[in-house]
């Protein structure tokens, strides 16, 4: 049995003007939880930002994770392979639909005749590259400073080649009447 410590015993041995201060410590657990937060602190800076080049640090997270971006958008930007399975009449289709309801039609007009603001998609010029990849690219990310919108989360992957292959399939080569002049480079 514990014998309970006297007032005499549990005083300390300096004093100051008379005033005698007794010996007070924390709870055993107290310190037990004190001492679990040091560790856990050490471990995590160790963790962290304890080892030069461990790959953790906010900068090399940053790095990794924008590393990772740039080849998502590299192999989205480059990925017209897909282009040639959804060349259906049923993509055609769908990308017609998409051309007027998602507005394409304000800008390029009703049959992709082009206007005072989007360029003729009918002829066999183009001003931002001759590929499907390029036409994908430039629905994706747009262009706005010439008013062309990014429809890269508004419309699908497959809606935006099913797009591609309404603009290359169907308005292509169709010459609608009052086409806007060609714009860019002649593709063949």
């Amino acid at each position: 049995m514990k014998q309970e410590a006297t007032h005499d015993q549990i005083m300390m041995s300096h004093d100051y003007d008379g005033i005698k201060e007794l010996s007070n410590p924390a709870p055993y657990w107290i310190m037990l939880l004190f001492l679990g937060t040091i560790g856990f602190s050490l471990f995590y800076f160790v963790h962290y930002f304890g080892y030069p080049n461990n790959g953790r640090d906010q900068v090399s997270e940053y790095n990794q994770q924008m590393a990772q971006f740039e080849k998502e958008r590299q192999s989205q930007n480059n990925d017209a392979s897909g282009l040639a399975m959804i060349d259906t009449k049923e993509a055609k289709e769908a990308g017609a639909k998409l051309f007027t309801e998602k507005g394409c039609i304000a800008c390029h007009g009703m049959k992709g005749e082009g206007n005072a603001i989007g360029p003729n998609l009918t002829d066999h010029f183009w001003i931002n590259g001759c590929k499907p990849e390029n036409i994908i690219k430039m629905i994706n990310e747009g262009k706005p400073e010439k008013g062309m919108t990014p429809f890269k989360g508004i419309l699908t992957d497959a809606q935006i080649k099913s797009l591609t292959a309404y603009i290359l399939g169907t308005l292509v080569g169709s010459n609608p009447p009052n086409a806007k002049a060609p714009q860019g480079v002649e593709c063949k």
